[in-house]
């Protein structure tokens, strides 16, 4: 893959860097930062590796992402290569993607531009996690690119009757998506197709007996039903298997990723579907488990929301900056309650209880 001008050839590695999970302090996790070692900061780039894969398998990789101008922060998912945690498919481990990117920009700002908004790649299951995160963290990104990604977790489950991923599947979402439909629709990037905002590049196999080609079709499917959406591209390989050449495909992914430079922002009002948790830079929710799937209304304007989620008894919500006298909206649903309002970091975080019944929200500023 050829070294785009003005970038140069010599690179900074800090491999195995130690950072920790706002979600779970107590665990330590690890990425390999890259990046041209003059010239910078550069925009950062998360790299998610495979399903049955740690960052170790990526490195050659993150290095080729690294020589086209990018930091790549190449991820270790929890529970590989020697991390604590238990790995949770497109759960949690999408919020450890956005505290390896914090401490990139902390750590390493000669590298790691705070100024220039991050672009994400994997393939495999890392295709998977893009394409969840795109839809959890709609105005994370400037661009993502999924190579032969999963999309929808119960039909790649009910696929695979060979058992060599249902094995995980099991420990890391649920039994089986017969009897917890919902756990399998909250890892799902199909789930948060609504919600994403960034450009996306989609490339799969025809032939690909891993991760079929219908789990990118049905992605692409749900794309074609959003009027005005953003931008979607794409590629069906025929004759290509699981393994996608890199050339000239990953070339073709990076001049995607360094095209496409532009923040995203999320607009004042709009629905949402929460899958686990909607994190966005001036608001975000979660349920009480990550394998929880529902709605949010929000109109920032006139300062209220509302919530919908059957299956959970309680919520989170953050917002930014202070607000003042927040109180659910009247009727409140019966046992429903704000628990509790707080200031932390900048954002003002209310716990809410509404025993999976229809609950609003408003408040001041």
């Amino acid at each position: 893959m050829p070294v785009p001008r003005g970038v140069p050839k010599e690179l900074a590695e800090h491999l195995l860097v130690a950072f920790s999970s706002s979600e779970r302090p107590l665990i330590t996790l690890f990425m390999d930062v890259l990046a041209p070692a003059h010239g910078g900061p550069w925009p950062p780039l998360l790299l998610f590796h495979g399903w049955h894969q740690d960052l170790t398998a990526t490195r050659e990789r993150a290095k080729l992402f690294a020589a086209r101008g990018f930091c790549v922060l190449n991820l270790n998912l929890r529970g590989r290569c020697g991390t604590v945690g238990e790995p949770d498919a497109s759960g949690w481990e999408l919020r450890d993607a956005t505290d390896a990117l914090a401490a990139a920009r902390r750590d390493y700002p000669q590298l790691c531009a705070e100024a220039l908004p991050p672009r994400a790649f994997g393939a495999s299951g890392g295709g998977g996690n893009v394409y969840a995160l795109v839809g959890k963290c709609p105005d994370l990104l400037a661009a993502a690119v999924a190579w032969c990604g999963v999309s929808d977790y119960a039909r790649w489950f009910q696929w695979n009757e060979a058992g060599h991923y249902r094995d995980e599947m099991r420990r890391w979402i649920a039994p089986n998506p017969r009897e917890f439909p919902e756990a399998y629709a909250s890892r799902s990037g199909l789930t948060v197709a609504p919600n994403r905002l960034c450009p996306l590049l989609a490339v799969h196999g025809q032939e690909d007996d891993s991760v079929p080609v219908e789990q990118s079709r049905a992605y692409a499917a749900a794309q074609k039903g959003q009027k005005d959406g953003p931008l979607f591209e794409y590629q069906e390989l025929p004759g290509v298997a699981h393994e996608i050449p890199e050339d000239p495909y990953l070339a073709q992914a990076a001049a995607f990723l360094t095209r496409h430079n532009r923040p995203v922002y999320v607009p004042p009002r709009g629905r949402y579907v929460v899958a686990g948790f909607l994190k966005t830079h001036y608001f975000e929710v979660r349920w009480d488990h990550v394998g929880l799937a529902g709605n949010l209304d929000l109109d920032l304007r006139r300062r209220r929301l509302f919530l919908e989620c059957p299956s959970t008894t309680a919520a989170q919500v953050r917002l930014a900056g202070p607000v003042r006298n927040p109180e659910l909206l009247s009727p409140a649903p019966k046992g429903a309650r704000l628990l509790a309002v707080r200031q932390e970091a900048g954002w003002t975080i209310l716990d809410l209880q509404f025993h999976g019944q229809a609950c609003g929200l408003r408040w001041k500023v």
